[in-house]
């Protein structure tokens, strides 16, 4: 790996990924970290060896508190002097903004094992998927220092949500506990302390194993398609199927998925028999019909 981490401790178990954010006592977020985690995100990105990456936290009773304030009361002194036309000319030279997840064409997943609010919370909800422990909150507060999320808060919020809840939990600033998480859909598993990572990882090992070409499509039919119309999005998906259909793996799959009379359990004890290996399952399936 080029990138020798400052704020990440970087484990790998097989072909997943983990990055554990580490930059105590408040696991602050600040440029230098997020620059860094794209880094790494882009690293495992062209790693054909992990296929799934896990974004958490290595220090204690913390995820990520917020981004550091300091740095932002800095912005807004410097801007507070600069005129409209300075200011525009700032933001007309900012790359655009992205969430950690579409910096990699693979899934990330996000294990929130602390309370996370603000740009941490922004960042957790950049991810493809996000699962939390019950002992912790998520929450947008910026309302309450008199700003606006500025990494992307409002919009995944509304994304997810809908524009009333959205709107309720920007306004308020109030924290999101892991039940409720659960249930509006901005996590996909409340999880005991002790179960968080065991989850997590059984996810990601699941995910592992997919075929790559499906994976890639299906995030990119989904992050492309939500900024289409429905029929541009339509089209886009129908493109992204037949690209899927022309790739050798998917072909194989859906032979021996036919070959085994259609039976999805009946193929799924195969390949937990032999692995995702076709010539092993295909013969496995010749010395049946023999019988």
């Amino acid at each position: 790996m080029g990138t020798e981490p400052r704020f990440y401790r970087v484990e790998k178990e097989g072909p997943v990924i983990i990055w554990k954010f580490h930059n105590p006592p408040r696991n602050l977020a600040t440029l230098e970290t997020w620059g860094e985690l794209v880094q790494l995100v882009e690293e495992f990105d062209r790693d054909p060896a992990v296929r799934v990456g896990i974004i958490t936290s290595a220090t204690p009773g913390m995820f990520i508190q917020h981004f550091d304030v300091s740095l932002i009361v800095e912005w807004a002194e410097g801007l507070s002097r600069a005129s409209d036309e300075e200011v525009a000319q700032q933001l007309a030279v900012l790359p655009p903004p992205k969430g950690i997840a579409e910096y990699t064409s693979k899934p990330v997943i996000c294990a929130i094992n602390g309370p996370v609010e603000g740009g941490g919370c922004e960042m957790a909800l950049g991810c493809d998927v996000r699962f939390i422990s019950r002992d912790v909150f998520m929450g947008q507060p910026e309302v309450n220092a008199g700003i606006i999320p500025g990494g992307g808060g409002t919009q995944r919020l509304v994304r997810l949500l809908g524009a009333a809840k959205a709107m309720e939990l920007c306004l308020t600033g109030r924290r999101v506990y892991p039940d409720e998480a659960e249930r509006l859909g901005l996590v996909t598993k409340a999880c005991d302390p002790d179960e968080l990572m065991p989850t997590v990882m059984a996810f990601a090992q699941e995910l592992a194993t997919k075929p790559p070409l499906a994976v890639i499509n299906i995030k990119k039919a989904i992050y492309e398609g939500n900024n289409m119309t429905l029929p541009d999005g339509l089209l886009l998906e129908r493109d992204l199927f037949f690209e899927t259909l022309r790739s050798d793996e998917a072909l194989e799959i859906m032979r021996l998925y036919v070959a085994t009379g259609q039976d999805r359990e009946k193929l799924a004890a195969l390949v937990e028999k032999v692995g995702r290996d076709p010539e092993k399952i295909a013969a496995l399936l010749a010395e049946e019909q023999k019988e």
